[in-house]
């Protein structure tokens, strides 16, 4: 688990807040809960894709994220994200259509209780009950995946020594891999370097690309500029220059 988000958003506002998000190799469970006023029914949706992307929130709404370590939706909910894959390219799926046990009574649970604090806890609470009721043998077949992803996600990670050290065939821990995260290691580890590529870039934009690159583990400026580019649909330049625009604008306080 990375962490819970509540937002809500004042009614009065004259029109809807955007927000950009970034990928991470996570996935986010996502409850929409209306006003009990107005008697819509609330609603979850689990949200799986790897590419930055731009919600409008409308004025009142109101919801609780849930977002995932890589796997964490595998190991807390039992979702096999390639299995997924394979029934459905969208990115955003309507989970209250699946038979998962408890989740409409948590969402009502969640409109009927006003407290942010005390809604958290009701979903981390029924995150905990699933998963104690997933199959405990598979959780422990499983547990090699999350132990290795401290190691996979380090921006120097050599996949060839990675493999080399692990306790099974490299064909049977990507396989395993791909079912909890729907992302191949290498996938992880390509996103978790432009993730850091971004960070760095906000947070000191005049360094080099070239610099950038090397202490994000990439080959060269044009590795960096490929991973980028795909991931972020932007140039690491582009990136760039909109931070260094950003600072050279700001108003003093």
């Amino acid at each position: 688990m990375q962490r819970y988000f509540h937002l809500h958003v004042a009614e009065d506002l004259p029109q809807p807040i955007e927000q950009c998000f970034y990928p991470d190799g996570g996935t986010s469970l996502h409850f929409y809960l209306p006003s009990p006023s107005t008697g819509d029914t609330p609603l979850a949706y689990f949200y799986s894709g790897q590419q930055r992307h731009y919600h409008s929130f409308a004025p009142g709404t109101e919801q609780i994220t849930v977002r995932f370590q890589p796997g964490g939706a595998f190991h807390l909910l039992g979702l096999e994200l390639a299995a997924i894959r394979v029934d459905t390219t969208a990115n955003v799926i309507d989970v209250t259509q699946w038979p998962i046990v408890g989740l409409t009574a948590l969402l009502y649970q969640l409109v009927d209780t006003p407290q942010p604090s005390e809604r958290i806890a009701l979903v981390e609470h029924w995150l905990l009950q699933r998963a104690k009721q997933l199959d405990l043998s598979l959780s422990t077949r499983m547990s090699l995946v999350p132990a290795t992803l401290p190691r996979l996600i380090h921006t120097q990670a050599n996949l060839d020594t990675f493999y080399g050290q692990l306790p099974m065939s490299r064909r049977q821990f990507e396989r395993k891999f791909k079912q909890e995260t729907g992302l191949s290691p290498a996938q992880l580890l390509q996103l978790n370097r432009v993730k850091i590529a971004r960070n760095l870039l906000s947070q000191s934009p005049s360094l080099s690309l070239a610099q950038v690159a090397f202490d994000c583990g990439f080959y060269d400026q044009a590795h960096l500029h490929q991973h980028f580019l795909r991931v972020m649909q932007q140039t690491p330049g582009q990136y760039k220059k909109r931070k260094m625009s950003q600072i050279s604008n700001k108003t003093p306080d």
